[in-house]
C-alpha cells in the first residue's frame, strides 16, 4: 500500500524566510515568512509540480517516508488518485486507448484523467483504478 506523501526538507534561512524542498521532486521548491506558510505553500508546490508531471507524461516518483531531517507532505486526495491511475498504467503498460476501451469511454476522456491539465472528479478517476484492478483507501488523519 502506498501513501502519496513525500518527503520535505524545510530550512530556516532568515527570521522571517523558510525554504521547502523535496529531494524526490526537485521541481517542486516554495517558501513562506513562517513555518505553517512554508508548509502551507509546500503543499501547492507538491501539487503542481505533480500535476506537471502528468501533463509531460512522465512517471510520477514513488512516494516514501520522510528521512531524517524530512517531513511528509501530504499529496492532494484528487491528484493522488491521478498520480496513482497514472502509476498503475505505467507499471501494467495499459494504454489510454485500452483503458477507454475497458471503461466504454473515449481515448479523451481518459487523457484527460492522467494528463495533468484538466480538472476531473475522483470517482470518475476511481472508477478508472478499479477497472486496472488497484484500489485507492481513504486514511484520515488527526491532529
Amino acid at each position: 500500500m502506498q501513501t502519496w506523501s513525500f518527503p520535505a526538507t524545510i530550512q530556516r534561512l532568515g527570521e522571517d524566510d523558510y525554504l521547502a524542498t523535496f529531494p524526490d521532486v526537485p521541481e517542486a521548491m516554495t517558501g513562506g515568512g513562517s513555518l505553517a506558510e512554508v508548509r502551507e505553500n509546500a503543499s501547492d508546490a507538491l501539487e503542481e509540480a505533480i500535476l506537471a508531471y502528468l501533463a509531460a507524461g512522465r512517471a510520477i516518483p514513488l512516494p516514501r517516508d520522510p528521512g531524517e531531517g524530512e517531513e511528509a507532505v501530504v499529496l492532494d486526495p484528487v491528484t493522488a488518485a491521478r498520480a496513482a491511475l497514472a502509476t498503475v498504467m505505467r507499471e501494467k503498460k495499459i494504454s489510454n486507448v485500452a483503458l477507454a476501451k475497458t471503461l466504454g469511454k473515449s481515448e479523451g476522456a481518459v487523457r484527460r484523467l492522467t494528463d495533468g491539465s484538466s480538472a476531473v472528479k475522483i470517482d470518475t478517476v476511481l472508477a478508472a483504478m478499479n477497472a486496472l484492478g488497484a484500489r485507492a483507501v481513504l486514511t484520515v488523519l488527526t491532529e
